[in-house]
């Protein structure tokens, strides 16, 4: 809200007052700044933008992250941790899965297991131990854990790109 908007909100006598004008000229700032205040508190309610307030969720939740580890990942493994309270069932790995930032990860439970198939990037994904721990944390501890992860097979590219779009890939996405 700004100045004008507040003196439009008065009788006409009262919006030529200089007194008036410099009052609300003052409050109108006063709320330009509180606006701002108040959207930088509310992202940090959400997991994917949470900047200052990692640490005071870290107090809450009794869990501390990696300072160095990158922000995504410190999201992640905050994100994972608010998630993992209640009963352990598939649908609360996949949630705990799912919040992880490179999230696209299927879960099922196969001869007494705990399968986590990797769906979305090639190789062995980043801040792997982010998510084993998280889920470690939750899981009965009679219950292993495979992992699948997804790589580029000779399949997958003879044919279908070119030799400079295999020439962006990393060594790493390709399965030997």
């Amino acid at each position: 809200m700004n100045k004008d908007q507040l003196i439009n909100n008065l009788h006409k006598l009262y919006r030529k007052d200089p007194y008036i004008q410099q009052i609300f000229n003052s409050a109108g700032i006063t709320l330009d700044n509180l606006d701002a205040a108040v959207a930088d508190v509310a992202e940090q309610y959400w997991f994917d933008e949470m900047t200052w307030g990692i640490p005071i969720l870290e107090g809450i939740l009794d869990f501390k992250t990696d300072d160095t580890a990158p922000i995504a990942d410190r999201r992640s493994q905050l994100e994972a941790r608010w998630k993992s309270y209640g009963k352990t069932d598939i649908s609360l790995i996949q949630a705990i899965c799912n919040s992880w930032h490179n999230g696209q990860v299927k879960v099922d439970f196969v001869d007494g297991k705990i399968k986590l198939t990797f769906n979305g990037e090639y190789g062995i994904p980043n801040d792997l131990k982010g998510l084993q721990d998280a889920i470690d944390n939750v899981k009965p501890a009679h219950l292993a854990i495979t992992y699948a992860f997804r790589y580029l097979l000779i399949k997958d590219i003879h044919n279908k790109i070119t030799l400079a779009e295999i020439e962006q890939k990393q060594l790493d996405d390709f399965a030997f």
